[in-house]
């Protein structure tokens, strides 16, 4: 399997690039938002999703790869195309409408208007993404980039104070949001999960 490709850009459009790897062009699809950030030509690495489709009635195999400047960016894409209804095409649209960072912001927060602008993608879709993505977008930051709050141990509101910034909210902003989630649920505290959907959702 391929993980990424290392190599000389010799080709770019908003929707593929050409990367050659030891006398071998490789085609990759890419987003728009990718093609505005890679260079004219010259050296370039892009982390690789390797997808094989066959199909049914003649039994032939496509094998397509799709490439992304960040590992998280792969990520997310990867969770977006576990969704019913939505494809590797699709799923490229959508990390080409928003940064990786925004796009799970908006999931995580229901927002399913951010995903409703994206061509294809109708409520029903929008609302799908949001209710089977949201919950393990929240998981995601706890288990990967969570670091550990030193002096008063691992508390739920330092744990989801974390998450929150590591997705790109502002401290302060995520710190009055969490405080606020807090202060509606006492006596009842939230698990993490629910702390960050929650936040998220209130901002």
């Amino acid at each position: 399997m391929i993980d990424s490709l290392r190599g000389e850009l010799v080709e770019r459009s908003p929707d593929h690039a050409v990367v050659e790897c030891g006398g071998v062009g490789y085609l990759v699809y890419i987003t728009a938002d990718t093609y505005s950030r890679l260079p004219g030509k010259g050296a370039c690495r892009l982390h690789v999703h390797y997808a094989v489709s066959v199909d049914v009635r003649s039994g032939q195999s496509e094998h397509k790869l799709y490439g992304f400047l960040d590992a998280e960016e792969r990520h997310l894409f990867r969770q977006l195309i576990t969704v019913q209804g939505v494809s590797s095409t699709i799923g490229l649209a959508i990390l080409g409408a928003r940064r990786a960072a925004d796009l799970r912001l908006a999931i995580m927060g229901g927002d399913e208007t951010a995903l409703k602008a994206v061509k294809g993608i109708g409520p029903k879709l929008a609302q799908r993404i949001v209710q089977e993505l949201g919950g393990k977008l929240a998981a995601d930051p706890i288990e990967k980039r969570a670091r550990p709050v030193h002096g008063g141990g691992n508390t739920v509101k330092a744990e989801a104070l974390s998450a929150l910034i590591s997705l790109g909210l502002d401290r302060t902003k995520a710190e009055r949001g969490l405080q606020r989630v807090l202060d509606e649920h006492t006596g009842d505290l939230p698990g993490v999960e629910e702390l960050i959907r929650l936040t998220l959702k209130n901002n």
